[in-house]
């Protein structure tokens, strides 16, 4: 072996060690990664977004009458505020409680949609509005549902897989164009996002029924759809909620009905967070701030730490809390990444 062969391997080598440590040292660096914090811990299923001027406001699921929460920045402190609804709907049977509310302004002023137990539906969901003056509500609701198979619903969800099956989880979404939209999904299995053409003021139908966007053999919910450039990006909550492999996935279209034949994609799950069940999210867009998401998972214990379960989470202390993080785009401006979670902001 000539002297310069030598050194040429020796160097190799220590190029490669170092390479080697490198790698080692990363994924050991991975594996000490923190657990993210929730920045709101009281309880936070389903949590539905809202950014006015400075000020964010978190609608979920609970009450009986729906629960939101308010804060000035995106991490907190969060403060609870009174329901969000101020009764119920006249259609609505008045049992369980108020699912998944999300909130946008339109023309007729604030409007809530929710999620509530129909009259005559043998427990099975419609999706109803309510109104406000206010952004934090309290919202009044209107007379008749409006995506509903019964009862005068304005979208009767014709072509649902299951004839016996409620909707929930709606989520509103404008496009460029200024149109409005509402996403929802039909309960039982299989699982469906479905989306609904509203009128300017948000509160019914601009006369055309919702379409199926995509179906799971298993379940998927919570619906966003966020618009980048031609691109739409929709945003689900795939498995069951009740497990820690509830997990949040995207698919992407340049047609905002056709995602059944696009490949699905996972944002969160417990596996990329260490979080039990990371799904339920909503995006924040808009409004002067960064692209935020939000979403909830299960703790199991008093200091909020993640619920560690294969199966379904039995634990009596379960309870869902709600995450935040900043929502990116990659280089194309159309492919979703978390960059970090947010800490929560303490009370002061």
């Amino acid at each position: 072996m000539s002297g310069r062969t030598g050194t040429r391997m020796v160097v190799a080598l220590a190029a490669c060690a170092v390479v080697l440590l490198s790698t080692i040292g990363s994924g050991a660096a991975a594996a000490r990664r923190p657990v993210p914090a929730p920045v709101y811990g009281p309880s936070a299923a389903d949590p539905g977004l809202l950014r006015v001027g400075s000020d964010y406001y978190a609608f979920m699921t609970g009450g009986p009458l729906a629960e939101v929460a308010r804060s000035n920045t995106p991490g907190g402190p969060w403060t609870a505020q009174p329901n969000a609804l101020s009764g119920w709907g006249d259609w609505a049977s008045g049992a369980g409680a108020v699912w998944a509310p999300d909130a946008w302004q339109t023309s007729a002023g604030w409007v809530l949609y929710y999620a509530a137990q129909a009259k005559g539906f043998a427990g099975q969901r419609c999706i109803g509005t309510a109104l406000a003056d206010d952004p934090g509500g309290p919202y009044t609701p209107t007379g008749t549902p409006l995506i509903c198979p019964i009862l005068g619903g304005e979208d009767p969800v014709a072509g649902r897989p299951d004839a016996t099956a409620g909707v929930i989880d709606p989520n509103p979404f404008q496009d460029s164009d200024g149109r409005r939209y509402l996403l929802y999904k039909t309960q039982k299995t299989p699982g469906t996002i479905r989306m609904f053409p509203l009128s300017a003021d948000g509160l019914h139908s601009r006369g055309e029924l919702s379409h199926e966007l995509v179906r799971h053999a298993d379940s998927i919910e919570n619906p966003a759809m966020v618009k980048r450039g031609d691109q739409y990006v929709l945003l689900a909550s795939a498995n069951w909620f009740d497990q820690c492999r509830y997990s949040t996935v995207w698919r992407r279209s340049t047609d905002p009905w056709s995602f059944a034949d696009k490949e699905e994609h996972v944002l969160l799950d417990q596996a990329s967070t260490g979080l039990c069940g990371p799904g339920g999210a909503d995006v924040v867009t808009g409004g002067g701030g960064p692209d935020l998401i939000y979403l909830h998972g299960w703790v199991c214990t008093a200091d909020d730490q993640p619920c560690q379960y294969d199966g379904v989470v039995t634990d009596p202390n379960k309870r869902r809390v709600m995450y935040a993080a900043r929502l990116v785009w990659g280089t194309d401006g159309a492919t979703p990444a978390v960059s970090a979670f947010l800490p929560p902001v303490p009370a002061r």
